[in-house]
């Protein structure tokens, strides 16, 4: 009797199936998911994951730059050097950034918060006037003094002098505040002596002029000062006049009251034809902020001393927001009465993008109205700032003979 046979495996054909594992397709299908590799996201998937970085990134990077301008602007000299944004991208970036990132994913709620944070901050650095697009243009009553200021780059050196005092004389203005007389040899200012053609031109005016200002006016000068601080650092070039005198102070008797006009062009902020890789770059910066600080001074000082009305006009070198603004309190920004949104100045044209020039006046002046004008092209990079106002009536006299203090004392910064 032979032993029984063994019993032997089956397998599947060469070419057949393999065979299916104990437990069915089911578990087949649970042990092929077990082993799978995680599947990789697509292409939709991480582009989306990668703007949410971007925009995470450029959020955090605006909303600090927009807290460093905040902390540091017109207090620390060297933000001079950085703060170079146009004040209205304080406003404008963070309604641009916000746009993409509403419907993100990724690091949305971060996001979200860091542009608030930039666009609550970046509403008080961005100079808009909110109120313009509300305000009309009423008639400006009869016997209304009209002022214009105007930094005019140089005079007319590098433009057709008649052209010049064709745009000056169409103003019609009772009153100019102009700085930059002067012209210029290679990078170094030098002074100039066009008197005798400016009173051709402005027949009847009265002239005040000191370094680089030049103040007409219909009305009877009554004081003419150059305010120069004490303690300046020596000049840069052999024009003391240039660097020494950064506001001239002149009286004008205009029905029966005195108006204190102020024709101001504060030091630049920085010299842009330097190298900040250099150490020069750094440290024309800080002698630029210790000038201004002491003409700053020396203009507070002259206010605070000062009982008459004020206008103050010129190019300022000051941008919104910075606390170098903090040297006018007491007076008003005229271009809250004016309807210009963003009243930019610099440069001249529609691309002005920084606001430069400014003008002030005392609280009881009644501003009527505040225009921008583009001068024609090659006269200058800067806008003329054109004011229609009325001085309040003068003050009645007391027993003695003296004038009462004046209601609105200029406080100090």
């Amino acid at each position: 009797m032979s032993a029984p046979a063994e019993p032997v495996p089956a397998t599947a054909p060469a070419d057949g199936p393999p065979a299916a594992p104990p437990g069915g397709p089911a578990a087949a299908s649970a042990a092929g998911a077990a082993t799978a590799p995680p599947a990789r996201p697509d292409r939709r998937t991480r582009a989306a994951r990668t703007t949410g970085t971007l925009l995470f990134a450029l959020a955090a990077l605006w909303a600090l730059n927009t807290v460093l301008r905040t902390a540091f602007s017109g207090r620390w000299w060297l933000w001079n050097g950085v703060d170079l944004a146009p004040p209205l991208a304080y406003l404008a970036v963070p309604l641009v950034l916000l746009v993409p990132a509403l419907p993100l994913r990724r690091l949305r709620r971060t996001t979200l918060l860091l542009l608030a944070l930039a666009l609550l901050l970046g509403a008080g650095q961005a100079g808009v006037h909110p109120g313009a697009l509300l305000r009309d243009r009423p008639p400006v009553p009869a016997g209304a003094l009209h002022v214009v200021t105007w930094n005019t780059f140089f005079w007319h050196q590098d433009s057709d002098p008649e052209r010049f005092y064709t745009y000056l004389r169409d103003q019609n203005a009772d009153i100019y505040l102009l700085q930059e007389y002067q012209n210029a040899r290679g990078d170094r200012p030098a002074p100039i002596d066009d008197l005798a053609r400016i009173r051709a031109a402005f027949p009847g005016y009265r002239i005040a002029t000191e370094g680089a200002f030049l103040t007409l006016s219909r009305h009877p000068i009554t004081l003419t000062r150059a305010l120069r601080p004490a303690g300046l650092p020596e000049p840069d070039t052999d024009w003391p006049d240039y660097w020494n005198i950064r506001a001239l102070r002149t009286d004008v008797s205009v029905g029966g009251r005195t108006l204190s006009l102020y024709n101001t062009h504060l030091p630049d902020l920085l010299n842009v034809d330097r190298n900040p890789l250099t150490p020069a770059y750094y440290h024309a910066l800080d002698e630029h902020a210790h000038r201004r600080l002491l003409h700053f001074r020396e203009l507070r000082a002259d206010l605070d001393a000062n009982s008459h009305p004020v206008v103050l006009g010129g190019d300022l070198n000051t941008l919104p927001g910075s606390e170098d603004l903090r040297w006018f309190r007491g007076l008003r920004d005229t271009a809250e009465s004016g309807t210009d949104l963003y009243p930019a100045t610099f440069p001249a044209g529609p691309a002005a993008a920084w606001r430069l020039d400014w003008t002030f006046a005392s609280p009881d002046i009644d501003i009527h109205r505040q225009t921008l004008d583009d001068p024609p092209g090659g006269l200058s990079t800067h806008r003329l700032i054109d004011l229609r106002l009325s001085l309040p009536p003068p003050p009645s006299a007391r027993p003695d003979g003296a004038r009462p203090a004046p209601a609105h004392p200029k406080a100090q910064p």
